[in-house]
């Protein structure tokens, strides 16, 4: 059975933050700037994390909108903080993509793409005769 993989934590504290925009059912449709915390691996976990984001009220219900997401990671407590703030209510196309179904469509397309080099690549080269497994028209002319 293999082992389960370490889970990554930071050594010190560190904080990111996002600005992204939401369509109307609360999908993160972009992510207009970013702070790093300097952690490589930290900062592709958190932009991961608001890549998948859903933001919404309590009830539901979703304002499409600009908002601030930040993370805060605490070393003692091992813990994330994560905090959605509202910085503008609209100006953003609520029926906008995605932008996970976006990326997955990108992902798709590349993967065709691959695919069909990989298709042209290895092209079988139509049959190939083996005269070994053939019968030599000399064994067909003779008795058995």
């Amino acid at each position: 059975m293999p082992e389960a993989a370490a889970l990554y934590v930071p050594k010190k504290a560190v904080h990111s933050s996002f600005v992204i925009e939401t369509n109307r059912k609360g999908q993160v449709t972009k992510v207009r700037a970013r702070n790093s915390s300097g952690d490589a691996r930290f900062d592709a976990m958190t932009m991961g994390n608001v890549v998948q984001t859903f933001v919404r009220k309590p009830d539901g219900s979703a304002i499409a909108g600009v908002y601030r997401m930040s993370y805060a990671f605490n070393p003692t407590t091992q813990k994330i903080k994560r905090t959605v703030e509202l910085l503008q209510a609209g100006g953003v196309n609520p029926g906008a993509e995605s932008l996970v179904d976006r990326m997955a469509a990108a992902n798709e397309q590349a993967a065709e793409a691959i695919r069909k080099a990989l298709d042209a690549r290895n092209k079988p080269l139509g049959p190939v005769p083996l005269p070994f497994l053939s019968p030599s028209p000399a064994a067909a002319k003779t008795p058995h």
